[in-house]
């Protein structure tokens, strides 16, 4: 392969990173509107806080899959299946987020701290998987180069 289509591989990746850069900067946007929006009414500044950081929190994990794949795509696309299991587990947490606001927040209206423990739960049961992904991820891609 010659250094020209390196070079072009490269500022490809680059500019879809400054897309992915673009779209999360617009989703967390987004989703600070919708938290305040749904949060408000409520007047539950913790649970705001704490419903704020969780989504943002997702929304980095989804956001570093992608851009970690955009930067490895000629050996990530054998990998691909991976990294769709990775994107649903972060969206899956983002998605439980949401419902646990919705459910505990706005109609139980339970106490922050068990709120906040709710999450916390949603949040390391999602980073556990991820790391678990992630460790299966380097294996096959280690078994792919051979060593």
């Amino acid at each position: 392969m010659n250094t020209t289509s390196l070079q072009k591989d490269d500022d490809s990746a680059k500019s879809f990173a400054r897309i992915a850069t673009f779209i999360y900067a617009a989703a967390l946007l987004v989703t600070a509107a919708l938290v305040l929006l749904l949060g408000l009414p409520s007047s539950r500044a913790n649970h705001i806080w704490i419903t704020l950081s969780t989504l943002v929190l997702g929304e980095t994990f989804l956001y570093g899959i992608a851009v970690h794949y955009l930067g490895n795509r000629p050996a990530s696309r054998r990998l691909l299946p991976v990294y769709i299991a990775m994107g649903i587990v972060a969206g899956l947490s983002w998605v439980g987020t949401l419902v646990l606001m919705l459910v505990f927040s706005v109609a139980l209206n339970i106490s922050s701290f068990y709120y906040g423990l709710i999450q916390f739960i949603v949040v390391g049961a999602a980073a556990i998987l991820l790391g678990l992904l992630t460790i299966y991820l380097r294996n096959a891609a280690r078994q792919e180069q051979g060593t």
